[in-house]
């Protein structure tokens, strides 16, 4: 039995986020795929209170959360770290994630489950762990009840055109950022590339993201360079 062990949902950018520092780490680990139907009986709260994926069992301590996961790797595994010495650039890593995390995230929400092309896709995918019943039962009402969330936070109450134009300005200052450089702070690869990746694949995974990408190549060079490193 491995050490570490990753309970998650694959399509979710933040188990993205763990993997890819696990990856990068070059730790070997165990996966757990968590179905809609375990969720609905209560099976996360027995793995951690809060209740939310993802959850890495490390060395026999359960933690959730990626960015404290992520915390207790860089404290346990110290080699290839990711979160720079030096307190200016710490800080802004620290801002990196929290827009990838809490800004950048529901754009990729919005454009998976709220847009009605997108919708049965990503249901699918989101229900690929259950049975066929509980699957046919997800599809149906997962993508309404994370529209419901996307409304409360306020994108969902927005049009396409609107979350369009939003994203073209994320990839435009983002661009803007990376010219003359490889990474989003400092030489080397940094938690805030991979959580800025973690997000922005699966927002270029849709249709609409990917022709907003299409339009930035600088971005996507970049984001290739992370995949190479983290993938």
């Amino acid at each position: 039995m491995s050490a570490i062990t990753l309970y998650q949902f694959e399509m979710s950018p933040f188990c993205d986020k763990v993997r890819r520092v696990l990856k990068y780490k070059g730790l070997g680990y165990e996966v757990e795929n968590v179905s809609l139907q375990q969720v609905q009986f209560g099976y996360l709260k027995k793995l951690t209170p809060i209740g939310k994926l993802p959850v890495l069992s490390l060395n026999g301590t359960n933690i959730a959360d990626s960015s404290a996961i992520i915390a207790e790797l860089e404290h346990q595994y110290p080699e290839k770290p990711l979160l720079p010495a030096d307190k200016k650039q710490a800080a802004l890593v620290h801002f990196f994630e929290d827009w990838a995390d809490e800004g950048l995230y529901f754009n990729e929400v919005y454009l998976r489950f709220v847009l009605p092309s997108n919708a049965p896709e990503y249901a699918a995918m989101a229900a690929k762990e259950d049975n066929a019943l509980f699957a046919a039962i997800g599809k149906m009402v997962a993508p309404g009840m994370i529209a419901k969330q996307a409304k409360a936070q306020g994108i969902g109450r927005k049009s396409l055109a609107e979350v369009l134009s939003d994203l073209k300005k994320h990839f435009s200052h983002l661009s803007d950022w990376l010219e003359g450089q490889d990474y989003l702070v400092g030489d080397s690869l940094t938690l805030a590339d991979i959580s800025v990746a973690s997000q922005l694949s699966c927002i270029v995974a849709t249709p609409e993201g990917k022709g907003v990408a299409a339009d930035y190549p600088r971005v996507s060079e970049w984001l290739q360079r992370v995949d190479g490193e983290t993938v």
